[in-house]
């Protein structure tokens, strides 16, 4: 157990909208002990055995991704710039013909990148889903990061999927198979590194499985104790299907199917009516918001009406891109645009959903997600000596923070009081050999999937 005191920076615990000025924050091991006024903490008492000098830096919790897949690595720039009005063509014609084909180690070395991206950035607490996550779990553990992982549940064939497919053979085996995964899953890696690794069950949503999977997942969920996460009002052709198939909105069948309630997150949740967002809110059911994301495709949802109704928000990075800085701009810019609504959201709201609103999320809001005493040392120190943050006006910090800040910006990473990043590199791996094996291995994929694009 080592004591480590951070002090002379400007610490916004995000309890609250406030910035403390040559703040301290103290923790002794892997928990936080103080967060306050450095003229009020007793330094003789606690006996620091590392000092760490944050002055002409911002002080925050980690942040929290509430839906990523880590093999998203192997997709970057791959995806965006697709042609298709609307319709997720690179969703269909790039991301999953090249995802679905890593396997093994390949989801390792793709772990190890994308969650380097997302640690350096800032965030400490990684929820992946995807297929095979017992390779996924050792890269998270050797990155240091919190994780939580859900095996991904399909249930067809996602290589004949596209927007206006409206039919679906399911495979009762392949849930089976995915469900057998689940189990083993949480019995190998739930609570596991020093409880830094849980688990959740994924089934992979109404387009992609049978309304029986999502209740297999549902009860296996509940037999477990852990969460479900769920893709839900996705992509176009989703609803269109959901309804030709159950005569009800995606939304509505998950509220049939008795997955809507405060232990499960939705992600993406673009293509909402007025009633859905009304069963969102009185579920206490949680939105994953990939507010950078989706707007690469064309579409975007209607978060003005999720804000309004109390929904609980975070934010997910999906995959390609993983610094929550930018999906917090676009989280509080493209609603203003569509609305005009400049009050809807401010700075500190994004920053609230891009760390208590995960916290909330993934049911962890007692132990991470803001700073304060009693929590875990989960800790990201920011540079706020650049031109495009300077000059400084202390009352309106945050919002300078968030519209300014990057996450290049972010200089040192703790998790669980391990300092992951410092001086803005990693501590726990080799970056550039990382890299260059993930290069290596995604040449590979492009090479077998790029003679399937269409």
């Amino acid at each position: 157990m080592t004591r480590v005191l951070i002090e002379g920076g400007y610490v916004i615990p995000v309890d609250t909208n406030r910035v403390i000025e040559k703040g301290v924050v103290a923790f002794d091991g892997s928990t936080i002990t103080y967060v306050g006024d450095g003229s009020d903490f007793d330094r003789a008492q606690f006996r620091a055995e590392r000092t760490v000098d944050a002055s002409g830096k911002a002080v925050i919790p980690g942040m929290v991704n509430t839906h990523t897949h880590l093999v998203g690595a192997y997709i970057k720039g791959l995806t965006e710039d697709v042609p298709g009005k609307a319709n997720s063509a690179g969703l269909y014609k790039r991301a999953l013909p090249v995802a679905s084909r890593a396997e093994g180690e390949d989801l390792y070395w793709a772990a190890l990148t994308h969650g380097m991206e997302m640690v350096m950035t800032g965030t400490t607490t990684i929820s992946n889903t995807w297929n095979d996550e017992k390779h996924t779990a050792p890269a998270l553990v050797d990155l240091g990061a919190r994780g939580i992982l859900s095996e991904m549940i399909w249930g067809t064939d996602t290589s004949k999927l596209g927007a206006t497919v409206m039919d679906r053979p399911w495979d009762t085996g392949m849930v089976a198979r995915g469900l057998d995964n689940a189990r083993e899953l949480f019995e190998n890696w739930h609570g596991k590194a020093d409880g830094r690794i849980t688990t959740r069950i994924s089934p992979a949503g109404p387009g992609y499985c049978s309304a029986d999977a999502i209740e297999q997942c549902r009860d296996l969920a509940a037999s477990q104790g852990v969460g479900l996460n769920i893709h839900i009002a996705e992509v176009p052709g989703e609803t269109e299907f959901v309804l030709k198939q159950y005569g009800m909105r995606p939304i509505e069948l998950g509220q049939k199917l008795g997955i809507m309630g405060p232990n499960t997150i939705g992600f993406h949740c673009v293509f909402l009516s007025d009633s859905d967002i009304e069963i969102f809110a009185s579920s206490q059911a949680h939105l994953s918001h990939t507010s950078f994301h989706v707007p690469k495709r064309g579409y975007f949802p209607p978060m003005e009406k999720v804000y309004e109704a109390g929904v609980n928000v975070s934010f997910g990075s999906d995959w390609c891109s993983n610094d929550l800085w930018k999906f917090m701009r676009f989280g509080i810019l493209i609603p203003r645009v569509k609305t005009g609504d400049v009050g809807m959201l401010n700075g500190y709201d994004a920053l609230r959903m891009a760390t208590m609103g995960g916290a909330r999320a993934v049911g962890m809001a007692d132990k991470i997600g803001s700073l304060e005493a009693g929590k875990k040392a989960d800790i990201v120190l920011v540079d706020l000596e650049t031109p495009w943050c300077n000059p400084i006006y202390t009352p309106n910090l945050i919002t300078n923070l968030v519209y300014n800040a990057n996450g290049s910006d972010v200089t040192d990473v703790f998790v669980d009081g391990v300092q992951v990043v410092k001086n803005g590199e990693m501590t726990t791996i080799d970056r550039k050999a990382t890299l260059k094996e993930t290069q290596r291995r995604a040449e590979r994929l492009w090479a077998i999937a790029s003679k399937t694009w269409g």
